[in-house]
């Protein structure tokens, strides 16, 4: 069988290592990766080379590749891949294009923005949805509360348009969802209903070894962004209350965020080898992690680790942590943060119910 596997966009995280195991699970005897933007031509599954066809021409890709690595003020805000929004319909018109034109047999899609909205008719698909749309949907107003003048004005008149063609794309013949909240969601908008399944997590994490004694720091894991993740807001946190911070990630507002930083937060690299990974999570005091996520896998990782969360009350955190294990917080304002930090460090945790409750979890919803 020829197959099509479809993803927003290609570069190192959660989402690809979640892509490539949806892939993993395939069988097939031909198949491409189809994509907005890719940061490598190729990927490798089944010990096997699977061509990347991107709808960006290859030249405005490679463009779009050097100035996310090489952080340059001016062109690295000009030539980010995020300011592509307002172009996803032709983009996606491009793609949907270049999938027909491959004519596969079965198309498998994994969105967490625009990748839903192919259109290739008279094919079966497969979707795994990691979220709507967010910025336009359950983060629109984090969005506008950011974005300033001709980049507010823009964001405000293209939603209704993104809004109203995302849509029309609900019929899959099978659906997959990353959370109970990204169900909810799918619910409301689409009127689509299917089964909950987590992403794979590591294996080696459900090994993780209790460290009774963590060290002196706080971690937060995960792309730095000011949008959704609001990594500024935990950067504000952690200089007034001056205690250590470890970001171990990258962005594309990396500049920005390390120019607020005070010496007590320490930027790390992404971090590939699991076991350096788990160390470093594991001997850390919480994770920090004040999204409305979908589904953070690096919240997961942390439980398994023994580690407990300071998050947000809202999204999928709610269903992933239990009362042993976090303090969720009603809202992202400064203050509100403050006192709930403090709130948090003066109440002792029990790290030994923390991993057992989130490996039941990854057991009910991955049987």
């Amino acid at each position: 069988m020829k197959k099509a596997f479809v993803n927003c966009r290609i570069m190192p995280g959660w989402v690809l290592n979640v892509f490539q195991d949806l892939i993993q699970k395939e069988e097939c005897s031909e198949a491409k990766v189809f994509t907005l933007f890719s940061d490598r031509s190729e990927i490798l599954v089944w010990n096997k080379k699977l061509q990347v066809v991107t709808a960006l021409p290859k030249r405005l890709n490679k463009i779009f590749l050097y100035f996310s690595k090489h952080k340059i003020k001016i062109l690295s805000s000009i030539f980010d891949y995020r300011n592509l929004m307002m172009f996803y319909p032709f983009f996606m018109r491009v793609l949907s294009r270049k999938i027909r034109k491959y004519s596969p047999d079965k198309i498998i899609i994994s969105s967490f923005a625009i990748a839903k909205n192919i259109s290739v008719p008279n094919i079966k698909k497969k979707l795994y949805l990691h979220s709507p749309m967010q910025y336009i949907r359950s983060h629109y107003d984090e969005y506008t509360h950011k974005l300033v003048w001709f980049k507010l004005a823009l964001f405000k008149a293209i939603t209704p348009r993104l809004r109203r063609r995302d849509k029309k794309f609900t019929q899959f013949d099978e659906v997959e969802f990353n959370s109970q909240y990204t169900a909810k969601l799918a619910r409301e908008l689409y009127w689509i209903t299917w089964n909950v399944v987590y992403p794979k997590i590591d294996p080696a994490f459900q090994t993780a070894n209790l460290v009774s004694q963590p060290n002196n720091y706080y971690i937060y894991v995960w792309r730095t962004v000011k949008f959704v993740k609001e990594v500024d807001k935990i950067i504000k946190l952690f200089n007034e209350i001056k205690e250590p911070l470890l970001i171990m990630w990258s962005g594309p507002d990396e500049l920005y965020l390390k120019s607020i930083a005070w010496d007590n937060v320490i930027f790390i690299w992404r971090i590939e080898n699991p076991k350096e990974k788990m160390k470093i999570i594991s001997e850390s005091k919480w994770l920090i992690n004040i999204t409305k996520e979908s589904f953070w896998i690096c919240t997961m990782e942390a439980l398994l680790c023994w580690v407990p969360v300071f998050g947000f009350n809202d999204g999928a955190s709610v269903e992933l942590v239990g009362s042993e294990s976090w303090i969720l917080i009603p809202d992202k304002n400064h203050e509100t943060l403050v006192s709930n930090f403090k709130e948090f460090a003066e109440t002792e945790r029990n790290r030994k119910q923390i991993q057992s409750r989130a490996r039941e979890l990854i057991k009910n919803y991955n049987k």
